[in-house]
C-alpha cells in the first residue's frame, strides 16, 4: 500500500472516531501491507446508510440503462373473429383453386387420351400406304390368279414396266428413240417385278401381240416406251388389311375415273365409291422384309 493510501485511510479513522465516539484500544497488531491492499475495500469504511443509499442509486442508473422489451400488442377480442373468417375464406378459395387446376388437368389429360384414341381409329395412312403400291398393278384390273407364277405374263411385264417409269417420273431416264419414246433397262423392269411379286416371279420380256404404250428390243435388252396419262383406269382405294398365317389381306376397292372423289378439287367427299372390289394376299419376302403381292382373289360374299 502507498504512503498517500495510508494517510486517506487514517484520516477516514479519525472521523470515524469524532463521529461515534473513542474507538476502544485494543492492542490490534496491524494487518501485513499485502493483506490490506486485498481485503480492503472501500465500501467497508463508509456507514451503512450510505452503503445502502449508493447501492440503491446504481440499482436505479442500472435499471435505466437496461432497455425494456416491448410488449406485444394484444388484437382486441372484436378483431380476432374478423381475421379467423379471412383465414377461413383464404383456405376455402385456396382449396377451390387448386381443386379447379387439378380437374382442368384431369379434363387435358383424358381429352389428349380421347384424341390419340381417335385418331388412332381413324388413322388410315397405312391403308393409304397400300394404295401407292397397289397403283399400276390395280390400273391394269388383273384376273384373280393363285400365285405369282399363275399370273397372266403380259399384266405382270405391264405392271412392272408402269412401276418402274412411276417411281422414278421418267427422271432417270433421258434416253430417246427416234420416235421419241424413252429407252427404259431391262434389269430396272426385272427390280420392279421383283418388288411387286416377289422373288419367284419370272418376267417374260417380249413385244407384246397387239399394239400397246412399248415395245422390246431384245438385242439391247432396251423397252422402247411411250407413255400415257393413266386416268382412265382404275385407282385403287383399300378399306381393309387383316392377318391371316403369314399373310396380309387386303379388301381392295376398284374406283373409276367417274367417280366423285377423283374428280374433286377440295377434300368435300372423303371418301369414294368403288366400282368393285378384290382382295389381294400380301406375303413378305424374307431376303427385302417388304410385302409384295402373292394372289389376287375375288372377295367371298
Amino acid at each position: 500500500m502507498s504512503k498517500k493510501q495510508r494517510k486517506k485511510i487514517e484520516g477516514f479513522s479519525a472521523d470515524y472516531r469524532g463521529a461515534y465516539g473513542e474507538k476502544p484500544t485494543e492492542n490490534l497488531e496491524p494487518a501485513e501491507p499485502q493483506d490490506l491492499e486485498q481485503d480492503i475495500e472501500i465500501d467497508d469504511f463508509l456507514p451503512e446508510e450510505t452503503r445502502d443509499e449508493g447501492e440503491e442509486l446504481l440499482t436505479k442508473w442500472s435499471d435505466g440503462l437496461e432497455p425494456e422489451e416491448p410488449e406485444t400488442p394484444k388484437m382486441p377480442e372484436k378483431y380476432v373473429g374478423t381475421v379467423r373468417r379471412r383465414r377461413h375464406r383464404y383456405g376455402v378459395a385456396v382449396g377451390a383453386l387448386v381443386l379447379i387446376l387439378a380437374l382442368v388437368g384431369v379434363g387435358f389429360i383424358a381429352a389428349s387420351i380421347g384424341k390419340s384414341i381417335y385418331f388412332a381409329a381413324t388413322d388410315d395412312s397405312k391403308l393409304r400406304s397400300y394404295d401407292s403400291f397397289l397403283t399400276t398393278v390395280v390400273m391394269q384390273d388383273p384376273k384373280p390368279f393363285a400365285s405369282p407364277d399363275k399370273a397372266d405374263e403380259e399384266f405382270v411385264l405391264n405392271a412392272s414396266l408402269w412401276k418402274t417409269i412411276t417411281e422414278n417420273n421418267g427422271t432417270n431416264y433421258n434416253s430417246y428413240d427416234d420416235a421419241g419414246r424413252i429407252l427404259v433397262p431391262l434389269g430396272d423392269v426385272v427390280d420392279s417385278c421383283r418388288d411387286l411379286f416377289g422373288p419367284d416371279c419370272q418376267l417374260q420380256p417380249k413385244t407384246p401381240a397387239q399394239e400397246t404404250f412399248f415395245e422390246y428390243n431384245s438385242e439391247e435388252n432396251q423397252f422402247h416406251v411411250a407413255l400415257y396419262s393413266s386416268d382412265s383406269s382404275f385407282m385403287p382405294y383399300t378399306e381393309s388389311a387383316k392377318k391371316q398365317g403369314d399373310s396380309t389381306v387386303l379388301h381392295v376397292g376398284y374406283v373409276s375415273p367417274s367417280d366423285t372423289w377423283r374428280t374433286q378439287t377440295t377434300s368435300a367427299v372423303a371418301a369414294p365409291t368403288p366400282t368393285k372390289y378384290m382382295d389381294y394376299v400380301l406375303k413378305t419376302d424374307s431376303s427385302t422384309g417388304q410385302e409384295y403381292i402373292y394372289a389376287v382373289q375375288t372377295p367371298a360374299d
